[in-house]
């Protein structure tokens, strides 16, 4: 019976992490075909995906998968996994989105950073080595890695409080045989 039940949870969160990671690329590709990649308060809106995603996630597995019960652990455990698949499947698209589809989105990125720190007040030296630094870590394999990276510690985050309102245990005292 335990087997069965990893092999839904994980079954289960893959498909639900293939859906938010869908919807996520949907909503990536929506806001690089308007040119705004970059803008800060639409990207926030990745995160009420996300949000909406776990929680589908999680209550469609306590109600099919469960019976309607699933203890806090198990929730967190569910949305933090459906975060890591959608993370891999966004991660993906990131590496294709920077490589293949739009090379050259790379330098407006850094353009973009440049620009930030001269309105930032920074010195020609401080933004040539804070340029430098950022070049390391912001290529396409490295933002993929990153991206799984902080799907995973972001959907942890989120599911450490929407399992508060998943979570459903069973009653003890509840018995069968009535």
């Amino acid at each position: 019976m335990e087997d069965k039940k990893k092999t839904s949870l994980l079954k289960s969160t893959m498909n639900y992490g293939a859906m938010l990671g869908l919807a996520l690329i949907i909503y990536s590709l929506l806001l690089w075909m308007i040119d705004m990649t970059a803008h800060t308060g639409l990207g926030l809106v990745s995160y009420v995906i996300m949000i909406v995603g776990i929680v589908l996630a999680t209550k469609t597995f306590r109600d099919k998968e469960q019976d309607g019960y699933i203890s806090y652990g198990r929730a967190l455990g569910v949305g933090t996994l459906t975060s890591v698949f959608a993370g891999f499947i966004t991660a993906f698209f990131t590496y294709l989105l920077y490589t293949v589809i739009d090379p050259g989105l790379m330098e407006k990125t850094y353009l973009m950073m440049e620009e930030a720190y001269y309105e930032a007040g920074m010195t020609d030296s401080q933004i040539e080595m804070a340029m430098n630094m950022a070049k390391r870590f912001t290529n396409p394999v490295m933002m993929a890695v990153f991206g799984v990276l902080g799907s995973a510690f972001t959907g942890f985050i989120f599911s450490l409080i929407i399992s508060i309102f998943i979570k459903r245990e069973a009653d003890p005292f509840e018995s069968d045989a009535v």
